[in-house]
This record gives structure tokens, sequence and C-alpha cells, in this order.
């Protein structure tokens, strides 16, 4: 296993998160769980963790999960046991309300042994990271807009992948923050697929019922990885101010 070597800085706590803020965090999921891990876990988690045919999916399962819930306990300031999830129709998972009446939004994404955790107040999010690696042109010609192939097309060979990543993982935010996962095609949509420029939505056909108040952030945990994260009623959180409103850090265990 590989410590992923990450670009955002270490914190042993999350902060504490304004109503007009959002927290990214990562966390390296290639580590063996401790008892700790597997104890805050509720009955349906430890089912389907003992499902796993693969030990590393079933680990990497447990410590997302795991450090999820003590994230989410450390902000709405109850037990990371007590956390307790329910998903939508299309099974976007969210925070079921508590007894202190603490709400979060969150949205949680892993690639390459690495975990990231969206987290906000009052936001709706989504949240996408990937593995950088070599892809065959037909799976954008399968997935993506005729506009978004059109970039692609025009970009230097060397921007090529890059440009893929930036529109693969656009999308997957986006999906993601609505919730409406493989519901909603792909090619319905349009983002920016150009890496030099600002990720971007930049049209929703009527087909696809995505909203056109999604504002999208480029996110990289690490130089191997990269991601979106998808802001729904962003207001003034504007790209220029990304690092000041959209705090990226690594939690260290």
């Amino acid at each position: 296993m590989n410590t992923p070597n990450f670009l955002w800085p270490s914190l042993s706590h999350p902060p504490a998160l304004d109503s007009d803020q959002i927290h990214v965090c990562a966390w390296n999921i290639d580590r063996a769980p401790t008892t700790a891990d597997w104890k805050i876990l509720d009955e349906e988690e430890t089912v389907r963790a003992r499902r796993f045919v693969f030990p590393r999916d079933r680990d990497r399962y447990v410590r997302s999960h795991a450090t999820v819930r003590r994230l989410l306990g450390s902000y709405a300031e109850i037990s990371p046991a007590k956390i307790s999830f329910e998903t939508s129709e299309y099974g976007k998972p969210s925070l079921r309300e508590t007894a202190n009446g603490s709400t979060l939004e969150f949205n949680l994404t892993h690639s390459g042994g690495v975990a990231v955790l969206a987290v906000a107040r009052r936001y709706p999010l989504g949240v996408d990271i990937e593995l950088i690696r070599a892809i065959d042109l037909e799976i954008a010609e399968h997935h993506f807009s005729t506009r978004e192939l059109e970039t692609l097309r025009s970009l230097p060979e060397a921007s090529w992948l890059a440009g893929f990543f930036r529109c693969w993982t656009s999308k997957e935010a986006l999906l993601k923050g609505e919730g409406m996962g493989l519901n909603l095609a792909l090619d319905s949509f349009d983002v920016e697929a150009d890496p030099l420029r600002p990720p971007d939505l930049l049209a929703s056909r009527s087909v696809s019922r995505l909203s056109l108040d999604w504002k999208l952030f480029g996110l990289q945990p690490t130089p191997e990885i990269a991601g979106a994260l998808a802001v729904r009623n962003a207001g003034r959180l504007e790209e220029s101010t990304v690092q000041c409103a959209v705090q990226c850090f690594v939690l260290t265990e």
C-alpha cells in the first residue's frame, strides 16, 4: 500500500464550520481499520462491510465510513456512533435529524486509496474524485455531449487526460449533488472540459432536469487524483475566493 502524497494542509481535527463555508476533507483509506472503527459503524454498515469478498475493499469501506461518522459527529456535536443516515429515492445519503437539531449537507467519494468528504451547513453538495489513469477515447464518446467532445478533440494530446477527468468528475459531482445517479444521462448537460479554464456547468437541456444553480470547483487532493465539487445556490462563492470559501484539508489519524 502506498501512502498518498497529499497536497492539502494536514489537520488532526476539523476546524469550526461556519454557515457560509464548505469543508473538503481527504484521508488515506489504505490502512487497516481499528477495533474502534468497527465499533462505531451501525448494524447495516457492519453487515455490508462483512459482505465484501476482498479484504482491501472491506478495509477501505470501514475506514471511509468510520471517519465520515467521526467528522460528521464533530460538526454536529454528537457521538459518531449515534449518527443516523437516511437515503433519498435514488439513494443519496443524508443526515437524519439529530436530537440537538443539527443539520448538515455532505457527500462522500473515494478513489485510489483516498476518500474525500465535502460538508456544509446550508449548501447542497456533490463531490467526485478519480485516480488519473489511461482512458479509452470510446468512453468519452459514449458518455460525453457533442460540445464536450469538441472541446476534448481541440486539446493538445498532453492535455487530453486532464480534460477528460475535468469533464468526468464535474459531471459525477453534479449527478451526486442532484441525487439522481444514473437516472440523469451524462450527455444531457454540458460542462467545461478544458482543464485550463475554471470548471463550469455550461448548459442543461430540459430532458436532464438539472438545475443551473450549481457552481463547480476543481479539486486535487494528490498529484495522481483529480476531482470536482458541485455546490448549489453558491451565491457569492467564486473561483477566485475558493481557498477562503472552500477549505480543503487532510485529516491525520
